[in-house]
């Protein structure tokens, strides 16, 4: 358990590095923000692929809203085949690969395209970020999957899930 704390320490402590930056650059703006004037606010931003054939590509984008600055802390994402009905045991796992990149600051999120069971996890067991994400506002995500299956055409829909930073006047 203390470990665990430890982690997410460290986890609070890059993401207010992250935000410091942020912050210094309202500030040569005139625009710094203070704790109090920062409030944050669940959020989830979703990409859905619809009918990605065998060996197909398809590319999306998620644009991050101008009103607040984003945090990304978990993907999870939910396949099927032809929107057939699944159990448990039927689970879809999606023969795809994803590529995610952050445009804002021009950097890939993962060094090459990964088997989107690697990098998502299913909605009710979250891939955890082991650092949060920022994300600023009107930048945008740009995320590229491949199916490389060698029959089945997927749907897919991907989650982003963090919580949004809106500064307000104070």
């Amino acid at each position: 358990m203390n470990n665990e704390m430890q982690r997410v320490q460290a986890q609070n402590i890059r993401l207010r590095e992250q935000l410091t930056q942020r912050n210094q650059h309202l500030s040569a703006l005139g625009q710094a923000p203070t704790d109090s004037n920062i409030k944050k606010d669940f959020y989830v931003y979703e990409e859905d692929f619809s009918s990605v054939a065998a060996a197909g590509v398809a590319t999306g984008n998620i644009n991050i809203q101008a009103d607040s600055d984003f945090v990304l802390q978990k993907l999870t994402y939910f396949a099927d085949i032809a929107a057939a009905a699944q159990t448990d045991s039927t689970r879809v796992v999606p023969l795809m690969t994803v590529q995610i990149k952050d445009t804002g600051s021009g950097r890939d999120l993962i060094e090459t395209a990964a088997p989107v069971s690697n990098v998502f996890g299913e909605g009710r067991l979250p891939f955890i970020l082991p650092t949060p994400k920022l994300f600023l506002a009107r930048s945008t995500i740009a995320i590229t999957v491949e199916n490389f299956d060698a029959a089945s055409t997927y749907n897919l829909r991907l989650s982003f899930i963090g919580y949004k930073i809106f500064r307000t006047a104070g």
